[in-house]
């Protein structure tokens, strides 16, 4: 090792790597002193993916090495200096040495003089209401893994009677506002928001959370990827929509913290709505959008609502993916006896009210139609998703396959207008609307839960066989009418009542078992290639002893079809 960075140093490089390709067979162990001799023997060769990728491996090995960081930042020079930026000041949180130190603010100086280029500082806002232990250990890991030059530490106290407020006042690095009464989440922010430095972006950030190694400093990167990027939020433990790919199987949750905030090709994903344990927002858009709405108080659904003023702002919510923050869940509302189900029930309803629809049903990502998706992550997909929502399936999907090209349908215009920050969106009928593509253009078309409000689903499945390419695929989800909690209630007591939601939905045309689905789609001129049973009510013990009288009575058994839900499947054109 020491003969290839001699090489380097002197400007060997051929023989630097004659040196690095002998030493890799001999040793399969790729480390971080590795990976910095491989990256810049890319450099010297202008090989920027070789760069990157020893960057990326080498902080899989070791997260801390403030070298790789530098080199990342060298990376970003040619793209965005702002992520530049961001990499220099993280490698001078870790650099012990004196002269790198200088070489590294030398860089940070060179953008500033000769770029124009200065980062914002952040301002951590946290709310602490009688959660003193995990306060602490929140704060505690903000210490541990942000440099105190990024960041100042805004507590804002709702009226605590544990402790807290007397720990908070002998720390040195936090400024401390107190409430005399509790004045719930949204009022709380704000006040951080409003007592912060005028030029510092904001990172709301729930007290119940421990941030991992680098777990701010990537949520900046993805914050700062994009001019258009207006607020960003973590991938967590606990956080519905937001859940880490993996965390389940883990248990030491900082360990996988380390090996999650690295280098990633395709980082970010365009979210409709962002949840708040974690939010860090540019200060020109709270400038523009304005702070939380207090009417959410004392918390839960304040963060779709900022989201959805954010996406009519004209920015993006982008997920961070290598950015992942532990999240305990709900520890003040735990703690203090507060009904959340109420809470949440009344703000849910408030945000539908002041959107105009429902909202938690139009946010809502469709993870069962996405991985139904395939393809190469590099392969140039058209995909078009009927009846879109607010694009949650659009952004997804960019996400996992970024030279793809997306677009929607959707009805509703408010959704609509909203939808078209993640993608090309059309606001129509689908059953009335002349489509502006080519025949044969699209290699996969979604319907989710979309066929059962329509009049004629089967003249719209063949009219959109035509926009499919030859071998393109449709993907559907549909209500199975047959379904225990439908079929029991109309044989027992002769009840089969519409509802606001579900599969007696009001505004549902249609209604089809899975054996009517499957002739529907087959019809319509595709070949069904998979089909998936969901169930999300499980019978109890009584209608369970129904449903198995019923099966005892059927030519061919069959149980899974009043247990099933809803059906998912996908169908190729023939």
């Amino acid at each position: 090792m020491e003969k290839i960075r001699d090489a380097i140093e002197n400007g060997n490089f051929e023989d630097a790597e004659i040196l690095l390709q002998k030493y890799r067979k001999k040793n399969t162990d790729y480390d971080d002193v590795t990976a910095i001799l491989d990256a810049g023997i890319g450099e010297y060769y202008g090989d920027r993916t070789r760069v990157w990728n020893a960057v990326r491996n080498g902080l899989l090995y070791n997260c801390y090495n403030y070298e790789l960081y530098v080199m990342l930042g060298n990376y970003y020079l040619s793209e965005n200096l702002y992520k530049s930026c961001l990499c220099y000041e993280n490698a001078l949180f870790y650099c012990d040495v004196s002269e790198d130190r200088d070489a590294i603010l030398q860089l940070l100086r060179q953008l500033e003089d000769e770029y124009n280029v200065s980062l914002n500082r952040v301002t951590i806002v946290i709310l602490s209401y009688n959660s003193l232990k995990f306060t602490k250990l929140c704060i505690e890991s903000i210490r541990l893994t942000t440099p105190e030059s990024a960041r100042e530490i805004m507590v804002v106290d709702n009226a605590s009677t544990d402790g807290s407020v007397e720990w908070l006042r002998e720390q040195r690095d936090i400024h401390l506002l107190e409430n005399i009464d509790n004045m719930g989440f949204p009022v709380g922010c704000n006040q951080g928001i409003y007592a912060s430095a005028s030029e510092t972006d904001i990172f709301l950030l729930n007290s119940d959370t421990v941030l991992t190694a680098n777990a701010l400093f990537w949520l900046r990167m993805g914050l700062y990827d994009k001019e258009e990027n207006g607020m960003a939020g973590s991938v967590s433990n606990y956080a519905k929509w937001q859940v880490a790919d993996g965390v389940k199987k883990e248990k030491n949750l900082l360990a996988f913290g380390e090996k999650t905030n690295v280098p990633m090709k395709y980082a970010c994903e365009n979210r409709p709505s962002l949840i708040g344990f974690a939010l860090l927002i540019k200060r020109k858009v709270i400038e523009q959008v304005g702070e939380l709405d207090e009417r959410f108080s004392p918390g839960n659904y304040e963060d779709d609502d900022y989201s959805l003023r954010v996406l009519l702002a004209g920015y993006h919510n982008v997920l961070v993916k290598n950015s992942f923050i532990i999240h305990y869940g709900n520890i003040s509302f735990k703690n203090n006896s507060m009904d959340l189900t109420g809470i949440s029930l009344r703000n849910r309803q408030m945000l539908n009210k002041k959107w105009g629809f429902n909202a938690e049903y139009y946010l809502s990502p469709r993870q069962e139609l996405i991985q139904l998706i395939q393809g190469g992550e590099e392969e140039p997909l058209h995909i078009l998703d009927i009846g879109c929502g607010c694009g949650a399936l659009l952004g997804k999907a960019k996400s996992l396959y970024p030279r793809s090209e997306v677009y929607g349908i959707e009805i509703v215009p408010k959704v609509a207008e909203i939808a078209s920050r993640m993608g090309e969106v059309l606001c129509g009928d689908i059953e009335k609307a002349e489509l502006p593509w080519d025949e044969g253009y699209f290699d996969y078309i979604t319907l989710g839960d979309v066929l059962e409000h329509l009049m004629n689903p089967e003249d719209v499945l063949k009219k959109l066989r035509r926009y499919l390419k030859d071998g393109g695929h449709i993907i559907v989800s549909m209500p199975n009418l047959k379904h225990f909690s439908v079929l029991l209630p109309l044989l027992q007591r002769d009840v089969f009542p519409y509802e606001d939601a579900g599969i007696l939905d009001k505004t549902h045309v249609k209604l089809y078992t899975g054996t009517e689905i499957i002739k529907l789609i087959l019809r319509s001129g595709y070949e069904i290639e998979i089909i998936n049973a969901i169930g999300t009510i499980k019978p109890d013990e009584k209608e369970e002893a129904v449903i198995d009288m019923l099966v005892s009575l059927m030519d061919v058994p069959d149980k899974a079809s009043f247990i099933t839900y809803q059906y998912v499947l996908r169908a190729v054109k023939k």
